[in-house]
Protein backbone atom coordinates (compact mmCIF):
# COMPACT_ATOMS: atom_id res chain seq x y z
CA UNK A 1 0.00 0.00 0.00
CA UNK A 2 0.91 3.31 -0.18
CA UNK A 3 1.09 5.95 2.41
CA UNK A 4 1.44 9.27 0.53
CA UNK A 5 -1.52 10.10 -1.09
CA UNK A 6 -4.11 9.26 1.58
CA UNK A 7 -1.54 10.41 4.45
CA UNK A 8 -1.65 13.61 2.07
CA UNK A 9 -4.73 13.99 2.59
CA UNK A 10 -5.48 13.45 5.88
CA UNK A 11 -2.94 15.51 6.67
CA UNK A 12 -4.98 18.62 5.01
CA UNK A 13 -8.14 17.03 6.18
CA UNK A 14 -8.21 19.03 9.93
CA UNK A 15 -7.93 22.70 8.40
CA UNK A 16 -11.36 21.84 6.60
CA UNK A 17 -12.44 20.64 9.75
CA UNK A 18 -11.58 23.21 12.20
CA UNK A 19 -13.07 26.33 9.08
CA UNK A 20 -16.18 24.01 9.00
CA UNK A 21 -16.33 24.01 12.89
CA UNK A 22 -16.00 27.84 13.16
CA UNK A 23 -18.01 29.05 10.45
CA UNK A 24 -21.20 26.48 12.09
CA UNK A 25 -20.33 27.36 16.05
CA UNK A 26 -23.40 30.05 16.30
CA UNK A 27 -25.88 27.72 14.15
CA UNK A 28 -28.64 25.74 16.78
CA UNK A 29 -27.69 22.66 18.23
CA UNK A 30 -30.23 20.19 17.71
CA UNK A 31 -29.65 16.94 19.58
CA UNK A 32 -32.04 13.77 18.97
CA UNK A 33 -31.85 10.07 20.44
CA UNK A 34 -31.04 7.46 17.84
CA UNK A 35 -31.48 4.67 20.13
CA UNK A 36 -33.76 2.34 19.46
CA UNK A 37 -34.09 1.44 23.34
CA UNK A 38 -35.97 4.77 24.38
CA UNK A 39 -34.41 3.89 28.02
CA UNK A 40 -31.25 4.59 26.22
CA UNK A 41 -29.56 7.74 25.61
CA UNK A 42 -27.46 7.87 22.46
CA UNK A 43 -27.43 11.30 21.05
CA UNK A 44 -27.01 12.89 17.53
CA UNK A 45 -26.63 16.42 16.28
CA UNK A 46 -27.23 18.11 13.10
CA UNK A 47 -22.87 18.65 13.54
CA UNK A 48 -22.77 14.25 13.76
CA UNK A 49 -24.64 14.31 10.67
CA UNK A 50 -22.99 17.83 8.89
CA UNK A 51 -19.12 16.87 9.26
CA UNK A 52 -19.73 13.31 8.31
CA UNK A 53 -21.64 14.48 4.62
CA UNK A 54 -18.22 16.73 4.66
CA UNK A 55 -15.60 13.98 4.70
CA UNK A 56 -17.70 11.61 3.19
CA UNK A 57 -17.65 14.09 -0.18
CA UNK A 58 -13.76 15.06 0.49
CA UNK A 59 -13.22 11.16 0.23
CA UNK A 60 -15.70 10.77 -2.87
CA UNK A 61 -13.97 13.35 -4.85
CA UNK A 62 -10.31 12.24 -4.08
CA UNK A 63 -10.87 8.08 -3.65
CA UNK A 64 -14.11 7.41 -5.67
CA UNK A 65 -13.34 3.71 -5.91
CA UNK A 66 -12.94 3.26 -2.22
CA UNK A 67 -15.60 1.64 0.04
CA UNK A 68 -16.81 4.00 3.03
CA UNK A 69 -18.18 3.25 6.15
CA UNK A 70 -19.58 6.08 8.75
CA UNK A 71 -21.66 6.22 11.96
CA UNK A 72 -24.37 8.45 10.49
CA UNK A 73 -25.20 7.14 6.90
CA UNK A 74 -25.39 3.92 4.98
CA UNK A 75 -22.10 1.99 3.93
CA UNK A 76 -20.98 2.87 0.08
CA UNK A 77 -19.83 -0.76 -0.80
CA UNK A 78 -17.43 -1.09 -4.07
CA UNK A 79 -15.28 -4.31 -4.66
CA UNK A 80 -11.75 -2.48 -3.84
CA UNK A 81 -9.51 -3.58 -0.71
CA UNK A 82 -9.96 -0.36 0.73
CA UNK A 83 -11.94 1.30 2.79
CA UNK A 84 -12.50 4.84 4.70
CA UNK A 85 -14.24 5.02 8.25
CA UNK A 86 -15.68 7.87 9.36
CA UNK A 87 -16.70 9.21 13.01
CA UNK A 88 -17.66 12.71 12.71
CA UNK A 89 -17.31 13.57 16.20
CA UNK A 90 -16.40 10.85 18.67
CA UNK A 91 -17.87 12.10 22.19
CA UNK A 92 -20.74 13.31 21.15
CA UNK A 93 -21.79 13.45 24.80
CA UNK A 94 -18.92 15.59 25.45
CA UNK A 95 -19.45 17.48 22.80
CA UNK A 96 -22.90 18.64 23.51
CA UNK A 97 -21.75 19.18 26.99
CA UNK A 98 -19.20 21.72 25.71
CA UNK A 99 -16.48 19.57 26.99
CA UNK A 100 -13.61 19.84 24.43
CA UNK A 101 -12.40 16.18 24.33
CA UNK A 102 -14.55 15.26 21.38
CA UNK A 103 -12.87 14.76 17.90
CA UNK A 104 -13.59 13.80 14.29
CA UNK A 105 -12.02 9.90 13.41
CA UNK A 106 -11.04 8.97 9.76
CA UNK A 107 -8.99 5.98 8.63
CA UNK A 108 -8.33 3.62 5.67
CA UNK A 109 -7.90 0.23 6.06
CA UNK A 110 -6.58 -1.96 3.01
CA UNK A 111 -7.88 -5.58 2.74
CA UNK A 112 -9.35 -5.44 6.15
CA UNK A 113 -6.79 -3.69 8.46
CA UNK A 114 -6.71 -0.27 9.42
CA UNK A 115 -3.56 1.58 8.10
CA UNK A 116 -3.32 5.24 8.34
CA UNK A 117 -6.01 6.92 10.88
CA UNK A 118 -6.79 10.67 11.70
CA UNK A 119 -7.57 11.58 15.43
CA UNK A 120 -8.72 15.68 15.12
CA UNK A 121 -9.48 17.70 18.32
CA UNK A 122 -10.46 21.21 17.06
CA UNK A 123 -11.58 22.57 20.65
CA UNK A 124 -8.04 21.45 21.40
CA UNK A 125 -6.22 22.75 18.37
CA UNK A 126 -4.27 19.67 17.82
CA UNK A 127 -4.58 15.98 15.67
CA UNK A 128 -2.80 12.87 15.77
CA UNK A 129 -1.86 11.04 12.23
CA UNK A 130 0.79 8.35 11.07
CA UNK A 131 2.42 7.44 8.27
CA UNK A 132 3.82 4.09 7.42
CA UNK A 133 6.47 3.73 10.35
CA UNK A 134 5.69 6.67 13.10
CA UNK A 135 2.92 8.66 14.53
CA UNK A 136 2.68 12.11 15.34
CA UNK A 137 1.20 14.78 17.20
CA UNK A 138 0.56 17.86 15.34
CA UNK A 139 0.24 21.54 17.40
CA UNK A 140 1.12 24.79 16.49
CA UNK A 141 2.01 24.04 12.80
CA UNK A 142 4.87 21.59 14.26
CA UNK A 143 4.86 17.91 14.43
CA UNK A 144 6.20 15.59 16.93
CA UNK A 145 7.00 12.09 16.95
CA UNK A 146 4.94 10.08 19.73
CA UNK A 147 5.85 7.34 21.68
CA UNK A 148 4.23 5.33 24.71
CA UNK A 149 5.73 4.10 27.18
CA UNK A 150 7.46 1.21 28.58
CA UNK A 151 6.09 1.05 32.27
CA UNK A 152 5.61 -2.77 32.82
CA UNK A 153 5.04 -2.31 36.49
CA UNK A 154 1.27 -2.95 37.49
CA UNK A 155 1.25 -0.92 41.01
CA UNK A 156 2.76 2.17 39.35
CA UNK A 157 1.07 1.76 35.53
CA UNK A 158 -1.79 4.28 34.33
CA UNK A 159 -4.75 2.88 33.45
CA UNK A 160 -7.87 4.70 31.83
CA UNK A 161 -11.32 3.48 30.29
CA UNK A 162 -14.64 3.26 30.40
CA UNK A 163 -17.12 0.33 30.29
CA UNK A 164 -19.72 2.10 28.29
CA UNK A 165 -22.82 0.10 29.98
CA UNK A 166 -21.46 -3.05 29.50
CA UNK A 167 -20.57 -4.81 31.99
CA UNK A 168 -22.58 -4.44 35.23
CA UNK A 169 -22.10 -2.35 38.25
CA UNK A 170 -20.94 -5.42 40.06
CA UNK A 171 -18.85 -6.29 37.53
CA UNK A 172 -17.33 -2.98 36.94
CA UNK A 173 -15.79 -3.11 40.62
CA UNK A 174 -14.69 -6.37 40.70
CA UNK A 175 -12.39 -5.12 36.88
CA UNK A 176 -11.36 -1.72 39.02
CA UNK A 177 -10.91 -3.71 41.83
CA UNK A 178 -7.97 -6.34 40.05
CA UNK A 179 -6.21 -2.78 39.35
CA UNK A 180 -6.46 -0.90 42.37
CA UNK A 181 -5.71 2.63 42.27
CA UNK A 182 -4.49 2.64 39.22
CA UNK A 183 -7.80 1.85 37.11
CA UNK A 184 -9.73 5.69 36.60
CA UNK A 185 -13.29 5.31 34.84
CA UNK A 186 -12.38 8.03 32.17
CA UNK A 187 -14.87 9.36 29.72
CA UNK A 188 -12.04 11.24 27.22
CA UNK A 189 -13.08 8.93 24.29
CA UNK A 190 -9.88 8.95 21.56
CA UNK A 191 -7.98 11.13 23.39
CA UNK A 192 -7.71 8.04 25.88
CA UNK A 193 -5.75 6.33 23.26
CA UNK A 194 -4.01 9.25 22.00
CA UNK A 195 -2.62 9.77 25.44
CA UNK A 196 -1.11 5.98 25.41
CA UNK A 197 0.12 6.58 22.23
CA UNK A 198 1.79 9.79 23.73
CA UNK A 199 2.88 8.07 27.02
CA UNK A 200 1.09 9.67 29.21
CA UNK A 201 -1.12 6.86 30.01
CA UNK A 202 0.34 3.09 30.11
CA UNK A 203 -3.26 1.18 29.25
CA UNK A 204 -6.76 1.65 28.18
CA UNK A 205 -9.60 -0.51 28.83
CA UNK A 206 -12.82 0.10 27.26
CA UNK A 207 -16.02 -2.00 26.25
CA UNK A 208 -18.70 -1.76 23.42
CA UNK A 209 -16.94 -0.31 20.97
CA UNK A 210 -18.60 -0.07 17.54
CA UNK A 211 -15.40 -0.67 14.34
CA UNK A 212 -15.71 3.32 13.35
CA UNK A 213 -14.82 3.99 17.60
CA UNK A 214 -11.08 2.60 17.29
CA UNK A 215 -10.33 1.67 13.50
CA UNK A 216 -9.15 4.99 13.31
CA UNK A 217 -6.96 4.76 16.30
CA UNK A 218 -5.25 1.47 15.82
CA UNK A 219 -2.60 2.51 13.45
CA UNK A 220 -1.75 5.62 15.69
CA UNK A 221 -1.69 3.25 18.77
CA UNK A 222 0.59 0.81 16.51
CA UNK A 223 3.13 3.36 15.38
CA UNK A 224 3.47 4.79 18.63
CA UNK A 225 5.21 0.90 19.56
CA UNK A 226 1.68 0.27 21.88
CA UNK A 227 -0.49 -2.90 21.19
CA UNK A 228 -4.24 -3.34 20.83
CA UNK A 229 -6.31 -5.94 20.62
CA UNK A 230 -9.38 -7.03 22.09
CA UNK A 231 -9.88 -8.53 25.76
CA UNK A 232 -9.18 -11.76 24.17
CA UNK A 233 -6.35 -10.58 22.01
CA UNK A 234 -8.02 -10.91 19.03
CA UNK A 235 -7.24 -7.76 16.32
CA UNK A 236 -8.96 -4.54 17.30
CA UNK A 237 -10.51 -3.64 14.03
CA UNK A 238 -14.33 -5.10 14.78
CA UNK A 239 -14.28 -3.26 18.24
CA UNK A 240 -15.99 -4.83 20.72
CA UNK A 241 -14.02 -4.81 23.79
CA UNK A 242 -10.98 -3.19 23.64
CA UNK A 243 -7.54 -3.51 25.73
CA UNK A 244 -5.10 -0.68 24.64
CA UNK A 245 -1.35 -0.98 26.11
CA UNK A 246 2.01 0.81 26.12
CA UNK A 247 4.12 -2.49 25.77
CA UNK A 248 3.51 -6.59 24.77
CA UNK A 249 4.54 -7.32 28.52
CA UNK A 250 2.74 -5.15 30.08
CA UNK A 251 -0.55 -6.36 27.68
CA UNK A 252 0.60 -9.69 28.66
CA UNK A 253 -0.35 -9.18 32.54
CA UNK A 254 -3.55 -7.18 31.67
CA UNK A 255 -4.48 -9.76 29.31
CA UNK A 256 -4.75 -12.27 32.46
CA UNK A 257 -6.62 -10.18 34.08
CA UNK A 258 -9.42 -9.55 32.10
CA UNK A 259 -9.73 -13.09 31.17
CA UNK A 260 -12.64 -13.81 33.86
CA UNK A 261 -14.64 -10.75 32.08
CA UNK A 262 -13.13 -11.71 28.32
Amino acid sequence: MNYKKPYEFLRSLPSSLNNFYKKNLKKNLIISNKSKNKKNYDPVTNFDKNFEKLIRAKIQKKFPNDSIIGEEFNDKKTSGQFMWSIDPIDGTRAFVIGAPTWSNLVSLSYQDKSKIGLANFPELMKFYLNDKKYSYVFRNGKRRIIKSSNNTNLKTVKIIGNFHGTLSYEKQKKVIKKFGWSFRLAGFDALNYCLLAEGKVDAVIEANLKPYDILPLIPIIKNSEAIVTNWKNEPAENGGNILATSNKKLHKKILRLLKPFA
